[in-house]
């Protein structure tokens, strides 16, 4: 397994958190080699498997996040909720989002783990089809498949989704070790257009459905990669997407969702912030986490 590399100079980005979290964050700065840019992102389907460690290499360790100074302890944390618990609350959950704050000395610590993941899901993936050099514009355009709607499916899109499936099943193990029962992962929001409220769909309720037929309930959901919570979907702490660029570049934008879709045009982030109240992150291999 490839092992993370933090050479000198390497900054991780924790700009973030609405002045909720963090008020002064270490960084990552891009690597020798350049940055990334953006290329369309592919649906995500979940975490299914145990994923892979990442580990750093011997020898190193992530920078050190400082922590703007408390005058007094922050409050304590809910108790962990059991998976059991979890599951009912993900079945049940509708109403009003609460954004609850969360200690900035965990939220940083997972931060750092999921950038971890993304970066190991991103060398892995570059190892396997390009022996690690990443794809020229060309190789990422170039259109491999269709999907069963006649679309064309291009090599980054393909590279995307599996780089995704990967850095979830990663997200799955090292949330589960540092926050158990807090966090969803490509969890279904939607708003009821009747009521307001925000429904949270479990994977087991957005699995009935869609074997059931009942696909078009699923209109105008959204579904960010990683939802930080305290056991409560609805009492959000914070909401993350992993965004892999194809060639090199500047860092991938929030994207704009696609003719067809019940938010046709809208941004992406700008929505989960709105439906979510809380300003959501890009975790981005090779650069850090970024709003």
């Amino acid at each position: 397994m490839r092992r993370f590399d933090a050479p000198a100079g390497r900054r991780f980005r924790l700009g973030l958190y609405l002045g909720l979290w963090l008020t002064a964050c270490g960084t990552v700065a891009p690597r020798s080699s350049g940055t990334y840019s953006q290329s369309l992102d592919s649906a995500t389907s979940g975490c299914r498997q145990n994923p892979r460690l990442c580990i750093p290499p011997a020898g190193e360790q992530f920078p050190a996040v400082p922590t703007a100074p408390a005058a007094r302890p922050p409050p304590p944390l809910p108790p962990p909720v059991s998976a059991a618990q979890s599951a009912a609350l993900s079945i049940a959950a509708a109403g009003k989002v609460i954004q609850v704050t969360i200690d900035a000395t965990l939220m940083a610590n997972l931060l750092e783990s999921l950038y971890r993941c993304a970066d190991e899901a991103r060398s892995e993936v570059l190892l396997k089809y390009f022996d690690g050099r990443s794809p020229t514009r060309a190789e990422c355009d170039e259109v491999v498949e269709v999907d069963r709607k006649g679309e064309p499916i291009t090599r980054a899109m393909r590279l995307g989704s599996e780089q995704h499936e990967i850095a979830l099943r990663c997200a799955m193990t090292k949330l589960g070790e540092m926050k158990p029962g807090g966090f969803s992962l490509s969890p279904r929001y939607r708003v009821d257009p009747a009521t307001g409220e925000v429904q949270y769909l479990s994977p087991a309720r957005v699995k009935a459905l869609l074997e059931a037929g009942e696909s078009a309930q699923l209109y105008g959901s959204i579904e960010p990669d990683v939802v930080i919570h305290t056991g409560n979907p609805l009492h959000v702490q914070a909401v993350l997407d992993f965004k892999f660029p194809c060639v090199n570049g500047g860092e991938p934008p929030w994207r704009k969702y696609p003719k067809g879709h019940a938010y046709h045009g809208r941004n992406q982030g700008d929505l989960y912030e709105e439906i979510l109240q809380v300003e959501p992150l890009r975790i981005i291999p090779r650069i850090g986490v970024v709003r």
